[in-house]
């Protein structure tokens, strides 16, 4: 059962794919639950809007984290998340020694939204970073420094929801079912260090295609 306090899901998708991967995870034999809010959680199961009662001994929280503690040792102003509000260029206010970077740092896009806290924008982040310490150790005027605006360049994202199943939005394009998965698979091999890595997730990902076995293995009990 998947509950989701939102009217779709995806909500950072395009309402035209939280469609599509409802009725995969419905295809999946998963029981979706759209505008259903979690107000308890216990050893018990879970309370949906302060009402209903659903048992479980397995509750998996996927409603997001909170940053790292990083505003209350700098002593900044911070939002709901916990993340540290600052300054275009990526400086903590009043402080241009100091640059708040990835999940820890709030900062607005030009649509006037939150960059999303994913690798992609962290990495961008910190590119901005290194080349703002570079172009300040050449001296003044050296081109990009504090004050030069951070701008995220999103280049799709994309999501997967089961067995040869996914979504993914380039803007330009929008794509679901096994072309998306397959998608979704080769950029991620594509983007893991090293060949080696690359090369042993392809063939797990592969052989677990192949023979509908899992990589995982839970270790959930022991006998007397």
């Amino acid at each position: 059962m998947l509950i989701e306090a939102g009217e779709r899901l995806l909500a950072a998708f395009p309402a035209a794919l939280s469609a599509p991967a409802k009725r995969a995870l419905e295809k999946l034999g998963v029981e979706v639950r759209l505008g259903a809010r979690v107000t308890d959680c216990s050893a018990r199961g879970v309370v949906i809007d302060g009402l209903e009662g659903i048992e479980s001994e397995c509750v998996i929280w996927a409603a997001g984290v909170a940053a790292s503690p990083a505003a209350k040792w700098l002593g900044a102003e911070k939002d709901r998340a916990g993340r540290v509000k600052v300054n275009p260029d990526l400086t903590l206010p009043d402080h241009p020694e100091i640059f708040v970077i990835g999940d820890t740092a709030l900062v607005t896009g030009k649509d006037g939204k939150p960059v999303p806290g994913v690798a992609p924008a962290a990495k961008q982040q910190g590119a901005f970073v290194a080349a703002v310490l570079r172009r300040r150790a050449k001296g003044p005027g050296a081109g990009i420094g504090a004050g030069q605006a951070f701008r995220y360049r999103n280049f799709g994202t994309l999501a997967t929801i089961g067995r040869a199943s996914a979504v993914a939005d380039f803007g330009w394009i929008r794509m679901n079912g096994y072309l998306a998965w397959l998608l979704w698979g080769m950029i991620h091999v594509f983007f893991l260090v090293g060949s080696r890595n690359r090369l042993a997730v392809l063939t797990e990902w592969l052989w677990a295609y192949v023979s509908f076995r899992r990589g995982a293995r839970l270790i959930t009990g022991s006998d007397s």
